[in-house]
């Protein structure tokens, strides 16, 4: 060709062919000529322009630079990318005694079953939804008082109406829903079985300790470096009813923002009855037994009278006691026995199957050790607790 010298072909042939390896000259001719038909072909640069502009929007979104204050992330329901999940935890205990009531909500951008059942995208909403916005997820509600009682179960619906003072939010599954009502500091959360409250909180910032928190990004997505997760976290305490009963206790509220798949873990959340609680988080992205444990900064605390004690090196063992299943959390300076009284499975797949199992659990004991300080029971009061076990994948 023009401009070139024979020595120069031969130089940059025997420099493509270094690069390549052996390959026959059939071989090399035919990755050419896909080469070129790919770089021809820009149809799939136009498909893919919505989920790409999906994917920035959610890096915006997880850079929080849209959310002014926590209410705006907490009433929100996102336009998720691919891979993106959003759900809301809701828990509230009275601890010492077996009361707790339990709401875990989910949607993710791609079709997924929960305990058999389909959940979609969108849905349609009521007659007394007019003006909310209304998509499925996949839901359990449960409490329990003197037994179990389960009120959501697979698949329901999370709505949001108005905004400011008079944010709405409900999740629905079937005749029940739980409503969360109002904007911080003061909420107004009620569980109605058929139209009938069997649940009421009015949820109030504790006298010690962070109200909230809403920690920077939490961790980075190795599949796509940018994105990962968002939460902001709640702590109440609270008044209110359960089944006509007045009661007190906490309450904790949290959403979720991620675009990571759904690996195992292990939660464990404990309320003394002084106020004080124990928060503990491992997360297990290669299995139970294989690589490093993930640990958030928000986690892994004994906070007491308002102040947090990190605690690190910590492992949590299960084991069966007859029909009791009991758990240890411990570590160099902390031993925390627990027995679990309830149990709530949930389900999901999707190309692959994840196992989300909810226990409460009753404290047996406890000891901690802080500097010169030791605290018990004796100290900080009885407790109870809930523990996550999430085992499998959802990809």
């Amino acid at each position: 060709m023009k401009g070139y010298t024979r020595s120069d072909w031969l130089r940059m042939k025997r420099g493509v062919s270094e690069w390549l390896g052996p390959m026959s000259k059939a071989s090399l001719e035919r990755r050419v000529r896909q080469w070129k038909k790919n770089a021809g072909d820009i149809s799939w640069r136009k498909s893919a322009a919505p989920l790409v502009e999906r994917m920035r929007s959610m890096k915006r979104l997880l850079e929080a630079r849209e959310y002014p204050h926590p209410d705006s992330f907490f009433f929100a329901i996102e336009d998720l990318p691919y891979m993106g999940k959003e759900y809301w935890f809701l828990y509230f205990v009275v601890p010492g005694s077996d009361g707790q009531v339990v709401i875990t909500a989910g949607r993710s951008q791609e079709p997924v079953t929960v305990n058999k059942t389909s959940v979609k995208d969108a849905a349609a909403g009521k007659a007394e939804d007019a003006g909310a916005k209304v998509v499925d997820c996949a839901a359990v509600c449960w409490m329990h008082t003197d037994k179990k009682e389960v009120f959501i179960d697979s698949g329901g619906q999370v709505g949001l109406s108005a905004s400011g003072k008079k944010r709405r939010m409900f999740f629905r599954g079937g005749p029940n829903e739980m409503v969360v009502e109002g904007a911080y500091p003061n909420f107004d959360i009620t569980l109605k079985k058929g139209g009938k409250e069997v649940f009421y909180a009015k949820a109030k910032p504790k006298k010690d300790g962070l109200p909230y928190e809403m920690p920077p990004r939490m961790m980075e997505n190795p599949l796509a470096k940018g994105f990962g997760m968002l939460l902001v976290n709640y702590y109440f305490d609270f008044v209110g009813r359960m089944k006509g009963r007045k009661v007190k206790g906490r309450a904790y509220l949290q959403k979720v923002v991620a675009t990571i798949p759904l690996a195992p873990w292990n939660w464990v959340r404990v309320e003394f009855k002084n106020g004080d609680s124990l928060d503990y988080f491992a997360g297990k992205p290669l299995g139970e037994k294989a690589g490093p444990q993930v640990h958030f900064p928000c986690n892994d605390f004994l906070e007491i009278r308002g102040r947090r004690i990190k605690m690190s090196g910590l492992r949590l063992h299960c084991y069966l006691d007859g029909e009791t299943r009991r758990w240890v959390l411990s570590g160099k300076n902390l031993f925390l026995s627990m027995e679990s009284y309830s149990l709530q499975p949930f389900s999901m797949k999707q190309n692959t199957q994840f196992q989300y199992d909810e226990y409460l659990v009753r404290v047996n004991d406890f000891i901690m050790k802080d500097g010169k300080e030791t605290y018990t029971l004796k100290d900080l009061g009885p407790a109870s607790g809930i523990i996550e076990d999430a085992y499998g994948y959802l990809l």
